[in-house]
């Protein structure tokens, strides 16, 4: 794979609204239970933008797929660590 954190860097950015932000593992353990939370919010939106912009032809959003993909495989090995530390249920 490529080395892609120019990539979703620039790809943050470009998507971000002066709301958007990184979840935090704080916030996530605090929600209501039945609130939903998604911490890659911000590449989501970011790679259905890139459809719509494309005219849905998936390879040209190749890079906003991963970046998400790369901001799922974080918040997991983030929570992971926090369950072996104790910090989460």
């Amino acid at each position: 794979m490529p080395d892609t954190t120019d990539t979703s860097d620039k790809i943050r950015a470009a998507s971000q609204t002066p709301d958007d932000r990184r979840v935090s593992l704080r916030e996530f353990l605090n929600k209501r239970p039945s609130r939903f939370m998604d911490p890659c919010a911000i590449e989501a939106k970011a790679s259905f933008k890139c459809l719509d912009e494309n005219n849905y032809k998936k390879s040209t959003c190749d890079d906003y797929f991963y970046a998400y993909k790369e901001c799922k495989k974080l918040w997991m090995e983030e929570r992971k660590k926090a369950k072996l530390e104790g910090r989460l249920k």
